[in-house]
């Protein structure tokens, strides 16, 4: 059980001496009615609440009149369950659960593990273990907390289908991760009309298009679907909604669609986008030939420059040549061309880079896309300051000085046996 309050609460807190001070105080507070307690109760968090309201019949009903603060509630063992299963009775305005992986209790002759039941249409071989001593939890109960605002649905291990986490009216926040058994649908988004910000990872057996996410366009400002290869649909689809700010679509292999149809109207307010890289200019976005790099950085250059785009966004994109290309090298050991933005303080390039974990970085020369900064201005020194930092790499390893795309393999073999490496490159190299 695990309780932490949210960055955002504006409420003081009372500590367990401010709790004992006001029950010392028996005249002052018996003149206050249920109302008033439950806005003095909504300064603490959930635990500190649960025994307050066993002092009396009208402490009982402040507590369940008490809209609990945004202060996080794990479950995450049989204990921790045992408090959610009250507090849908005694609390029933908390805002904020998180169901988690449920520890096993130990003891000298056993372990008993904990689950949660089973929901509808159950499938699939959950991890095998002694089933003789599971015990199983129910979790119906959570439709209870009808003012939940934030819902956290991460390493659950729930099998099957639950209609009644996904009908909560006043839900803004939904994050679903590493729940491979839970049977659901995108367009159960319907029953969260206030929702904000929808994170899902690592959800198998989620289905849908994500057209279904239209139903919630004019409340949604971030969406992440990472890891559902269920999930399908053109990202293109979401283009009109007026409040998203970030869209993260990565390892989604039936996503589609293609950035050159990013007009001025697209994504107004858009400051981080990541795409898979089977759509056209998605990160890991695979071209056939050098020569289409060039066309490629120049969609990426309009789009950046449309006027209320986010600075930042693509510069954390890395583009590759495919291996199908007729432009590969034939080596023995044949290590990607890659090419991405870069950017010397406002000034805004590419380049070609060839690399590969644990070996030195090989940069090309900066095709340099934004004009000059004019002399002597802050702008030319931030510049020339990021210029030198920059090309510090390809003074250390500059296999590739004076190109500003991979050459033809001739050349590139040329310049293979014509290269000095120096000792820090050797070493690296012996090190693999």
């Amino acid at each position: 059980m695990e309780q932490t309050t949210m960055p955002h609460s504006k409420k003081p807190k009372l500590t367990h001496a401010d709790t004992a001070n006001m029950a010392s105080s028996n005249a002052s507070l018996n003149d206050l009615s249920a109302d008033e307690l439950a806005m003095i109760f909504g300064c603490l968090g959930p635990i500190e609440i649960l025994p307050l309201r066993r002092v009396c019949h009208k402490w009982s009903d402040a507590a369940k009149k008490t809209i609990v603060p945004l202060t996080n509630f794990r479950v995450g063992s049989g204990k921790a369950y045992h408090v959610m299963r009250t507090m849908a009775t005694a609390l029933p305005n908390l805002q904020l659960l998180e169901l988690d992986y449920m520890c096993g209790d130990y003891d000298e002759t056993r372990t008993i593990y904990h689950r949660y039941a089973r929901g509808e249409d159950p499938g699939g071989e959950e991890d095998a273990r002694n089933s003789i001593n599971n015990v199983t939890h129910n979790i119906d109960m959570v439709s209870n907390f009808t003012k939940l605002r934030v819902l956290k649905l991460e390493r659950a291990e729930l099998n099957g289908k639950y209609p009644y986490l996904f009908n909560f009216p006043l839900l803004q926040h939904l994050k679903i991760s590493d729940c491979s058994y839970l049977k659901w649908d995108l367009s159960v988004l319907a029953g969260f009309p206030l929702l904000k910000e929808f994170h899902c990872t690592r959800s198998q057996l989620l289905t849908g298009n994500i057209y279904s996410l239209r139903v919630r366009k004019d409340t949604l400002e971030r969406v992440t679907i990472e890891s559902c290869p269920k999930v399908e649909g053109n990202f293109m689809d979401l283009a009109d909604f007026p409040q998203l700010k970030s869209l993260i679509l990565r390892q989604m292999g039936s996503i589609t669609g293609d950035i050159r149809g990013m007009s001025e109207t697209s994504f107004p307010k858009l400051e981080n986008l990541i795409l898979p890289d089977n759509v056209y200019g998605g990160a890991g976005y695979k071209i056939m030939r050098i020569s289409e790099a060039t066309d490629l950085i120049a969609t990426i250059y309009s789009i950046k420059k449309q006027p209320h785009r986010h600075s930042s966004l693509f510069e954390d994109f890395n583009w590759y040549l495919s291996e199908s290309s007729p432009d590969w090298y034939e080596e023995e050991f044949a290590y990607p061309f890659s090419f991405c933005l870069v950017r010397a303080g406002s000034r805004l390039g590419w380049r070609w880079e060839r690399k590969c974990d644990c070996t030195p970085d090989y940069h090309f020369e900066v095709n340099w896309l934004d004009p000059l900064p004019a002399k002597g201005s802050s702008e030319y020194q931030s510049y020339t300051e990021a210029l030198q930092d920059m090309q510090s790499c390809m003074y250390r390893f500059p296999f590739f000085r004076g190109y500003h795309q991979p050459p033809t393999e001739a050349v590139f073999n040329r310049l293979s046996r014509q290269y000095r490496p120096s000792r820090e490159e050797m070493e690296m190299w012996e090190n693999l």
